[in-house]
């Protein structure tokens, strides 16, 4: 059942805007980008992707910065963070075996049609079926045309939605890795020695961004389906949703509807 209520709201907090159409190699193709019309379920999927990607990695550039980190943790004794990588890098390693790049499946999860033929399953194999049509073009391409969509979707969630998506360790994490790329061009230019500055923020990003477990019960890509199917029950019975239907915009747009009523009640 509708709920004629948060339909409104919803309409009066989104904004029309056409999705991009673009040529992939031979193929016209239709991508989602824009929370007003990116199915939550799509968007929640996109996003588990690139959870696991950041995790576990799925290429030998994320191979090699995984052992990176793995040394650091055994140059500190942090033999239960060095125990986390390991498993994570055992995962990547099979994943790069198995010609399987997270990102890329990602992006497929983005894509609403092909030469006019909507693409509807969401599934792993699904989506490895869909990304065979593009397997000829470049991984920068397709890197590229992720990062972009990406970046947009990034900003829409931060503009509307800033209590929710405006994370203040991310910002750090990104000031901190900026200062470094600083060290590290007046290391080049000017053959200056940048060595303690680099190892420190080097110590703070490894204590920033604990390794997270992806196997067993405890594993993050569980957890976080878990929390995606407690918010969607709790829509459902709030509001009598169908989540299916509903875009990245209105999901969100109904918790803040949720969140205003209940300041309203002084609950």
């Amino acid at each position: 059942m509708d709920c004629p209520i948060i339909s409104d709201f919803c309409k009066s907090n989104s904004k029309t805007i056409n999705m991009k159409t673009i040529d992939i190699g031979k193929h016209k193709v239709e991508i989602y980008d824009s929370i007003d019309e990116l199915p939550v379920k799509g968007f929640h999927k996109f996003n588990k992707y690139l959870l696991v990607d950041a995790g576990v990695g799925s290429d030998l550039n994320d191979i090699n910065e995984k052992i990176n980190r793995i040394l650091r943790y055994v140059d500190k004794s942090d033999k239960a963070n060095a125990k986390i990588e390991l498993d994570n890098l055992r995962q990547g390693l099979y994943l790069v075996t198995q010609e399987t790049n997270l990102k890329h499946l990602a992006f497929m999860v983005l894509i609403k049609s092909i030469d006019g033929k909507e693409q509807t399953d969401l599934s792993d194999e699904g989506l490895r079926s869909v990304q065979k049509l593009f397997e000829n073009q470049t991984l920068n391409f397709l890197d590229r045309l992720l990062q972009s969509v990406k970046k947009k979707i990034d900003t829409e969630l931060n503009l509307y939605f800033p209590g929710q998506f405006d994370d203040a360790a991310i910002k750090e994490y990104h000031d901190k890795l900026r200062s470094r790329i600083l060290f590290q061009l007046d290391t080049i230019i000017r053959n200056a020695d940048h060595k303690q500055e680099i190892d420190q923020i080097d110590d703070f990003l490894l204590t920033l961004a604990k390794p997270k477990v992806f196997s067993g019960k405890e594993s993050t890509e569980i957890k976080y389906d878990r929390q995606f199917e407690d918010m969607c029950l709790f829509l459902s019975h709030e509001l009598s949703l169908d989540i299916d239907k509903l875009s990245v915009l209105q999901f969100y747009n109904s918790f803040e509807y949720i969140k205003k009523q209940r300041r309203k009640n002084g609950r």
